[in-house]
């Protein structure tokens, strides 16, 4: 997918490969984005955003605008978010920002245009000219310390009685019956990832929790906030919530290796067979319905 609103220095395109999985070597060695940006890992961003349309009843935003005309979307991924929102309001003006120009084969539409941009850098873009501004599962890739200028970067983008959407995870594997506990391969798998993330690279894991007081020290008004626990397993009384915790198994199992193989082995210095034990271990897990698992969102 090439963008159309800035200039892609190769630089951006190049990839390096650690543990047979491949990275942005730019994010990589400026330590922005750790995650791998290969074939898998864009398979499991599209079974993700699957997931979470199923999860919001297929709507878009929730944001009470009737038709925004002007949007923007921050941390694209694969550019489904832009491309469905695109296609559905055709009569609106879509610019998506990422920090990797992801080669996406999704449905072009010619009301989006494309940006490769780092997020910890102030938002490039006019005052005052959005309606709404989507932004989706960026922690990873943004500092701790951007959220403060970030917000307030997005309210001096948005028009009079614009909108912003916030999703964020909080990278916590919980038990809603509290049989996870801190023995299990995933609990360890998360005091691993929370020292990798918070230390070397000084990301907020649990921003999903956050986002609330940040919008309202910001200065937002109308700030309201919604929290769903994603179930893992089809251990859900719900039919919705077992349907999405079923398809949610395979994703999850692959996302604890996703994020976990560059910080890992690179910043905890653990060699790749600690990691690949763990991994397994932590599946086996995610598989067991009767810990009854769920990520907050």
């Amino acid at each position: 997918m090439a963008d159309t609103g800035e200039q892609v220095d190769q630089e951006h395109k190049e990839l390096i490969e650690y543990h047979d999985r491949d990275f942005q070597r730019f994010s990589v060695e400026k330590r922005i984005y750790c995650v791998p940006v290969d074939e898998e890992e864009e398979d499991r961003l599209n079974d993700q955003y699957f997931i979470l349309q199923r999860l919001f009843d297929g709507h878009l935003f929730f944001a009470p605008i009737q038709y925004p005309l002007n949007v923007l979307d921050c941390g694209y991924g694969r550019g489904q978010w832009a491309c469905s929102f695109g296609a559905t309001y055709d009569q609106s003006k879509v610019t998506a920002v990422d920090i990797f120009p992801a080669e996406a084969e999704v449905q072009e539409t010619d009301n989006v245009d494309w940006w490769v941009w780092d997020l910890n850098e102030t938002l490039p873009f006019r005052r005052d000219s959005y309606d709404l501004v989507h932004s989706r599962l960026i922690a990873l890739g943004i500092q701790k310390s951007r959220w403060t200028s970030y917000l307030r970067d997005i309210r001096k983008l948005l028009k009079k009685n614009g909108w912003v959407q916030l999703v964020e995870f909080n990278y916590i594997f919980q038990s809603d019956n509290g049989s996870l506990t801190d023995d299990h391969a995933l609990s360890r798998w998360r005091e691993a990832f929370v020292w990798c993330m918070e230390n070397p690279v000084k990301r907020e894991i649990r921003a999903g929790r956050e986002l609330r007081g940040w919008l309202e020290s910001a200065n937002f008004a109308e700030v309201s906030a919604t929290t769903y626990n994603l179930p893992i397993g089809g251990w859900h009384t719900d039919p919705k919530y077992r349907e999405i915790g079923r398809l949610n198994v395979e994703n999850m199992s692959k996302m604890i290796e996703s994020l976990a193989i560059y910080p890992f082995t690179q910043f905890a210095q653990w060699p790749k067979d600690r990691v690949d034990s763990l991994i397994q271990a932590a599946r086996m897990e995610l598989n067991n319905a009767s810990l009854k698992l769920y990520m907050p969102l």
